[in-house]
């Protein structure tokens, strides 16, 4: 290691310190991007390289650097979205938020061959915006963001965990296989790309269908019940209504629980769903009034009205106790208390109807 190599490593050492502030900073703003562009992401990486790489580093290139700051690397992150269409978006916002060294950066999906595959992702060298906050000598800091998809994220991890980041010494069969991979995962890139445009374009149709009234012919799936639940206005008003006997408030929760035991009482569209509702409207109202009764709860799923317009379903649908004890298991694993929910539902309600035939 000559002179100029060793002094980087001195001022490495001092300026760790300034990397970790940095690191902070850079990652507070990247969050903030994230939250901006609405994308859900999958996790951000960062790191101060250690010495030790370091040492390495300068090992093999050390001609390339006159200083530390020659260095873009010392602190890295990585931006890993779900899907590669995001990696844009986040980009153009980097772009915005950040100095970048156009010199430096690089997107390497410009870069491969039209007949060639390998890690996709979006290399920027990025330094902060100037700002009266920030002291000049943190300014300079280069640093580097690294944006790429969750499956070009497993691709790097495990091509850097095998030791095969160069296709030099690699043995023919294994560079084949790497090479076929990637391009395996870039298939299946623009294939979860594209089913999420698909759900997304279903969810919507769905939502619309059901803000219309015109919903009637839609299977229940964990899209359409979701939204059936959220959009409807008649199930949002019986949803209400069971929120004032106790003054509670009501929180959005999935409701994908409940296709199943939709399914084994044959409600399977949205339609049969309404009519569910409408028939049992004042008796499900009953259980819940009687239930809430005694409930000091203040805040409750909107999946409650799922609970008791299936239990109003058993009742006036007459199924017996046996079938109610089968229902129950669906969702509840104990079979005594399966047995016990099964017979308390069958007595109290079996009774009262029979009291009021008699009336």
């Amino acid at each position: 290691m000559n002179d100029k190599e060793k002094q980087i490593i001195i001022d490495y050492r001092e300026k760790k310190d300034l990397f970790k502030k940095l690191e902070r900073i850079a990652l507070e703003k990247l969050e903030q991007i994230v939250k901006d562009c609405n994308v859900r992401i999958y996790t951000i990486n960062h790191r101060i390289k250690e010495e030790d790489s370091l040492f390495g580093k300068l090992e093999r290139k050390g001609d390339k650097y006159n200083s530390l700051f020659d260095i873009t690397d010392i602190l890295g992150l990585r931006l890993v979205c779900y899907f590669a269409d995001e990696v844009d978006v986040l980009a153009r916002r980097l772009e915005e938020s950040f100095n970048i060294d156009w010199t430096e950066s690089i997107d390497k999906r410009k870069f491969l061959s039209t007949n060639s595959f390998g890690y996709l992702s979006v290399h920027y060298i990025c330094s902060l915006k100037e700002s009266k906050e920030l002291s000049p000598d943190i300014l300079n800091i280069r640093f580097e963001v690294q944006m790429c998809s969750l499956l070009q994220h497993v691709w790097a991890v495990m091509e850097h965990d095998l030791g095969y980041k160069t296709k030099f010494g690699v043995p023919r069969a294994v560079s084949r296989d790497f090479s076929r991979l990637a391009g395996l995962l870039e298939i299946a890139d623009e294939h979860f790309t594209r089913i999420r445009d698909t759900v997304s374009n279903y969810t919507e149709h769905v939502r619309q269908k059901i803000e219309n009234d015109d919903a009637n012919d839609i299977p229940i799936d964990s899209v359409s019940l979701d939204e059936y639940m959220r959009s409807s206005k008649n199930m949002r008003a019986f949803l209400q209504v069971i929120a004032n006997m106790c003054n509670a408030e009501i929180y959005d929760e999935t409701a994908e629980n409940y296709i199943q035991q939709l399914a084994w009482l044959r409600i399977e569209t949205i339609g049969e769903l309404q009519q569910m509702m409408a028939r049992n409207n004042s008796l499900a109202l009953q259980m819940a009034r009687t239930s809430l009764a005694v409930s000091k709860l203040d805040i409750f799923s909107s999946t409650v009205a799922l609970r008791f317009l299936c239990r109003a379903e058993l009742v006036s649908g007459e199924y017996t106790e046996k079938q109610m004890r089968e229902f129950f298991s669906l969702s509840i694993k104990d079979k005594d208390r399966c047995a016990r929910y099964a017979k308390e539902l069958f007595l109290e309600y079996n009774n009262s109807n029979n009291r009021q035939e008699q009336l």
